[in-house]
């Protein structure tokens, strides 16, 4: 099922692709809201949650909002200031695609930018990232990911998760209009 569902998305992204040329820094330096899809994977999410503080912190002006399961959300901070969508069952189609309702709650926050932190492949966050509007679209480098991202944070094979996790918030909170701010 699950490769009959990424080679749909893969065909569907034809279509949606667009090839506008993206600035990342301007980008990653305006940015008014950020949208995060928090790893499916119950051991990433708990290393993935590690670092959010302090990207909250380096990101303090921006709207970060949360995406993750339902059952997660008990270890989220309760003191998060951004929106949290919760995907439950209900949101999730047979073939492990979001639903139209789970499509509009992404869609009607026009975000700047959105971050997957699932290591691998996911169809429900990337089909998401397809249909949101977002000027930049950011993942951890998978082959079967590059249709639908404009930046691919990439590290070494054997790198561990928690080490890419901190490459990649360590690199975009260089970008940040909190670290700008102080050089």
């Amino acid at each position: 099922m699950k490769n009959l569902t990424t080679t749909f998305l893969k065909l569907a992204s034809r279509f949606y692709k667009s090839n506008d040329v993206v600035d990342f820094a301007a980008t990653l330096t305006s940015a008014k809201s950020i949208l995060i899809f928090m790893p499916d994977k119950l051991e990433d999410f708990g290393i993935a949650l590690k670092f959010l503080k302090k990207f909250r912190q380096d990101f303090a002006a921006v709207q970060i909002d949360i995406c993750t399961r339902d059952n997660y959300q008990n270890f989220i901070n309760t003191n998060h200031q951004g929106g949290m969508i919760f995907v439950t069952s209900e949101d999730i189609t047979p073939f492990g695609l979001p639903k139209r309702s789970l499509q509009h709650k992404i869609m009607a926050t026009h975000y700047n930018i959105v971050i997957d932190l699932n290591h691998a492949f996911h169809p429900i966050s990337t089909y998401l990232c397809q249909k949101s509007d977002a000027a930049l679209k950011i993942c951890l480098d998978d082959q079967d990911r590059e249709p639908f991202y404009n930046l691919y944070f990439r590290t070494q094979l054997k790198t561990r998760l928690e080490e890419k996790y901190k490459k990649l918030f360590n690199y975009l909170g260089n970008f940040s209009q909190t670290s700008l701010s102080k050089n």
